[in-house]
């Protein structure tokens, strides 16, 4: 036990090795443009650039990727029949039952429901065990995705900052009219390992651009998530600009910020034909939920957008009835 703690805590330290090498990068590049080519005119433009990748950066270091809520955690009974079953249909079927009372949709390639045997719990929806990056230690998650977004922009204008800059040093070093040795070596390094990641960080920045316009993870990229009808690639795409606001919040102040925005969200009250049971935040963007919508393009934004069935159906004093999974609710469209 003593042996595997301490291998744990070696191979902890070890996935801080790449964020060492890049914290040691970005200080020596702040040295080498700051001391060596200090001209004021960039000066206060490249502290904004590297104060906004510094606190981006930081902020998507810090910041943990959100885990699955307790109610998706199998109980001590239901874990315990889940064990005793020997076949594959019979644990699928227990499985199942479970998650009836759960808003659960997507499903396995077989059409089974996704379960974790690592946490014993239900995938929720768009629920994963993810890798880590290695460059910031950390898993990109909803929680953190906007920071890491900003990284990228952030990472990326630094690095142009720098190229941009510091070219006019390096064409002089290249026609030999530059003598300071030490120059020389700040000038070469600072274009060279600039440029390497400006290029490397504009086709990652694109790709997750992509993604964020069309609501969708990397893992949802590479494998098309399954629902009960069958796969289905755009199923969580509401539009670019809601697929936006789902990530950066409504605020437009808080946007170029590595903060928590504001989430779209509306409340809706669940409730029987009796009384009301409770009131809850249902994830839906309030452009989904307006006046200017109707009822049936309504039903198909929000089946597409939770991937949920869902079936609207007019009530009485302009009270909408939404059929999901768990019950009849109603609100005001």
């Amino acid at each position: 036990m003593l042996l595997t703690a301490c291998l744990r805590r070696c191979a902890r330290l070890l996935y801080w090795i790449p964020v060492t090498i890049v914290i040691m990068v970005v200080m020596w590049s702040y040295y080498a443009y700051v001391v060596h080519f200090c001209w004021m005119v960039f000066l206060c433009l490249f502290h904004v650039c590297f104060g906004m990748f510094s606190w981006s950066f930081w902020k998507t270091l810090s910041t943990p990727p959100s885990s699955p809520s307790v109610e998706f955690q199998l109980s001590s009974s239901d874990s315990l029949l889940y064990e005793q079953e020997r076949g594959g249909m019979e644990k699928s079927q227990i499985l199942l039952e479970i998650s009836q009372k759960l808003s659960v949709h997507t499903r396995t390639a077989a059409g089974a429901i996704r379960f974790c045997h690592h946490c014993q719990l239900i995938k929720p929806d768009r629920c994963h065990h993810c890798s880590v990056c290695q460059m910031l230690n950390n898993c990109i998650g909803f929680s953190n995705y906007k920071f890491f977004m900003l990284f990228l922009l952030y990472s990326l204008l630094y690095c142009l900052l720098i190229v941009a800059t510091v070219t006019p040093t390096f064409i002089q070093l290249w026609l030999g009219k530059l003598f300071d040795s030490c120059v020389k070596l700040h000038v070469l390094f600072l274009t060279l390992v600039s440029a390497m990641f400006a290029v490397t960080l504009c086709f990652l920045l694109f790709l997750h651009i992509w993604l964020l316009a069309s609501n969708k993870t990397t893992l949802e990229w590479l494998s098309v998530p399954f629902f009960v009808d069958g796969p289905a690639s755009e199923a969580f795409d509401v539009g670019v600009r809601a697929n936006f606001l789902r990530v950066f919040g409504k605020s437009k102040s808080l946007w170029p910020f590595p903060v928590f925005s504001r989430s779209v969200l509306r409340n809706i009250h669940y409730s029987d034909s009796e009384n009301l049971i409770c009131t809850l935040s249902f994830n839906l963007p309030s452009d989904m939920i307006s006046s200017r919508a109707p009822c049936a393009a309504a039903s198909v934004e929000l089946r597409r957008y939770s991937g949920l069935s869902l079936h609207i159906k007019p009530c009485q004093n302009g009270i909408y009835c939404l059929n999901t999974a768990i019950q009849w609710t109603e609100f005001e469209i």
